[in-house]
């Protein structure tokens, strides 16, 4: 095509100078081709026409440009829209899967989760972990508040927790109740604790404080070592948690996160909880298979009260010889002093109620006690001048002791009536050491001598006096007992010497075996035949007399 007829058929002069205009019956544009640019070679030559083609392809270049403005906007919006499908579509998929999740199974937490609630859960448990008794309280109300913190985090690792970390949180949970415990069991009954200490079965101090646990949760504790066993017993738990109570490193380190720069989650501890969950394992259901405590316990707070104040009255009363009296002191009087002592334990167990656990724990403590007291007078003994003639002074033996303790002890469980055990070691006392002031074997040594009393272990010219007042400060020591540990309510338990048949009975017999009563009877004969001969020799004078003087 010409290219330069094309453009005079095109060609607008300058005094026209107007757009066009638009068809007035269709209202488009008059249509008109894609200008050209003229050649170089065409420019600057002073062609009239070259001017008039460059206004063409400006108007032509504007009415392009906006068509193509046009187009754009339309593709924004039709990418707005199927942005805007796609996120509905991506929403519904995730509304259906938490519709399908909802119908499943719970399944167990993530590892991050787990480390969150181990996190949250122990700094719960170091309110128990920092628990101060208060001085200004009671006893019972300490008690209560610790049972109150228990309880709550007890809640909380049952609703929070599961699996073996629900275990071993409990685990903690009870070992730091359990030092609650002993933190005020040792500040408010020392005296008692160090009594079963030295006198108590192996780990009585223990079984204490396990007692007062077993009362405040209704079960045993809860230990490291049996939740170990009870999910196989290999490493994770045992590694990370053998120290019960201290739960320093324990806290700070936690169970399953481990706390260094990648914040790691142990990879043994999920397969503990993957197979406790897998086997529905739960804390409780390990609790409930070592079985809830039933009936009277041992050692509940109000047992220990009681205990702890026989035992301060023991310490205050115990039967205290001089080294100086100790040589003229026998085995039956030891017996004796020994017998009464524990018989007051029993009295007091049974006056009080105890549990069976903790009347137990004090007649094995008692009987322990009552040895000690033998053997302790033995070594104090072997201490003293006089121990070296051994003639005069032998070392005590043990069976002589045992003889009259043991009986004193029988017969009480016989009758269950204090006064008549103590009369009856009484009465056995005195014939043992009467029988032993006769023997040639015995009078020799200081303490079997025939001037030496029984109970004041010195010697004595009123012997009988010396029995009725040793019986009267026997009744008057037991009835400070009562009146001390509260049993003198109980008339029943009360010793009234001048009122007792048994006494006198006792009294009686004694004096069969007594060496006076022998000596006594020596000398009143003497007395009669001396007085029968001078009532016969009387006679016969008077008759001599009479003869003499008869007519």
């Amino acid at each position: 095509m010409d290219i330069k007829n094309t453009t005079t058929q095109h060609a607008i002069t300058p005094n026209q100078g107007k757009p066009l205009i638009s068809n007035p019956f269709t209202g488009a544009q008059p249509p008109s081709k894609p200008l050209i640019p003229l050649p170089s070679s065409e420019q600057g030559t002073g062609n009239t026409e070259a001017p008039v083609q460059g206004a063409i392809a400006d108007g032509a270049l504007a009415e392009l440009e906006a068509s193509l403005e046009e187009i754009r906007a339309g593709e924004m919006i039709l990418n707005a829209a199927l942005a805007k499908e796609a996120e509905l579509e991506k929403y519904q998929k995730k509304e259906d899967r938490a519709e399908l999740e909802s119908t499943k199974e719970p399944d167990r937490t993530s590892s991050a989760d787990d480390a969150t609630n181990e996190r949250i859960l122990n700094r719960k448990l170091l309110e128990m972990l920092h628990w101060k008794q208060d001085s200004h309280q009671s006893v019972a109300a300490n008690f209560n508040q610790i049972q109150s913190i228990f309880q709550a985090l007890l809640n909380e690792l049952l609703s929070n927790s599961k699996g073996a970390l629900q275990v071993q949180l409990m685990a903690q949970l009870d070992a730091f109740t359990l030092n609650a415990i002993r933190q005020l069991i040792t500040e408010r009954f020392q005296e008692l604790l160090d009594f079963l200490g030295q006198y108590g079965r192996p780990n009585s101090g223990e079984a204490l404080i396990n007692g007062l646990f077993e009362n405040l949760s209704e079960r045993k504790p809860l230990t490291l070592s049996e939740g170990n066993s009870f999910f196989g017993g290999t490493g994770y738990a045992s590694q990370n948690m053998t120290q019960k109570g201290t739960g320093g490193q324990q806290l700070e380190q936690g169970i399953i996160y481990q706390k260094d720069s990648k914040a790691r989650i142990n990879t043994e501890y999920q397969n503990h909880v993957g197979k406790s969950e897998r086997s529905g394992t739960k804390a409780l259901e390990l609790m409930q298979r070592g079985g809830y405590l039933t009936g009277n316990k041992a050692f509940n707070l109000r047992d220990i009260r009681q205990v702890q104040n026989f035992i301060h009255y023991l310490n205050q009363n115990l039967p205290q010889i001089k080294p100086e009296k100790l040589p003229y002191t026998s085995e039956e009087y030891l017996g004796f002093s020994a017998g009464v002592s524990s018989l007051k334990a029993q009295a007091f167990i049974e006056q009080t109620g105890l549990s069976e656990g903790t009347a137990s724990a004090l007649k094995y403590a008692m009987g322990t006690f009552a040895q000690e007291y033998f053997f302790q007078n033995g070594q104090n003994l072997k201490q003293t001048p006089e121990f070296r003639d051994k003639s005069s002074c032998p070392a005590y033996q043990a069976d002589s002791f045992q003889k009259i303790y043991r009986y004193m002890i029988d017969t009480y469980s016989q009758k269950h009536d204090a006064q008549s055990a103590v009369l009856a070691g009484f009465k056995k006392s005195l014939e043992s050491y009467y029988e032993k002031q006769t023997d040639p074997v015995y009078q020799n040594m200081n303490r079997y001598r025939s001037d030496i009393g029984f109970f004041s272990r010195s010697p004595i010219s009123d012997w009988k006096n010396e029995i009725i007042n040793g019986w009267k400060s026997i009744c008057k020591d037991w009835n400070g007992f009562l009146q001390y540990t509260q049993l003198s309510k109980n008339k029943a338990l009360k010793f009234d010497y001048s009122l007792s048949r048994d006494y006198y009975m006792a009294f009686l017999m004694s004096q069969e075996k007594s060496p006076h009563h022998g000596k006594g009877r020596k000398k009143k004969t003497l007395q009669f035949v001396v007085r029968l001969g001078i009532l016969v020799i009387s006679i016969i004078i008077c008759l001599f007399l009479m003869a003499l003087f008869s007519p």
